[in-house]
């Protein structure tokens, strides 16, 4: 075990950071930037982000985000916004790499 957590550390990843860690990690972020950059209307999103329970429906909800942001404050803060958030995806291991639902960007 002690041989697997030193593997992890050396990859950046928190032997502590679970599927559900990580699933509330991008929710909350994701949330965040919803709240702050998006306009009047927004609760639909604000519903998918809440009730999605895998990690790979908020992958695809990105591009909604980006819309959003856009929306309100052009491209270039929507495409910094889904820069942040499409980081925090890279930091976990999702399914086992690039299998289904697992990002691919």
């Amino acid at each position: 075990m002690r041989i697997r957590n030193s593997f992890w550390a050396a990859l950046g990843r928190d032997v502590a950071d679970s599927h559900d860690v990580a699933l509330e990690r991008v929710r909350n972020a994701m949330l965040r930037v919803s709240d702050e950059f998006g306009g009047s209307g927004h609760s639909r999103l604000d519903m998918q982000i809440s009730e999605a329970s895998e990690i790979a429906e908020l992958w695809h909800l990105r591009p909604d985000l980006m819309q959003l942001v856009s929306a309100t404050r052009g491209e270039e803060v929507a495409r910094e916004c889904v820069v942040e958030i499409t980081a925090l995806f890279k930091k976990h291991h999702l399914g086992g790499g690039r299998g289904a639902g697992a990002p691919t960007r």
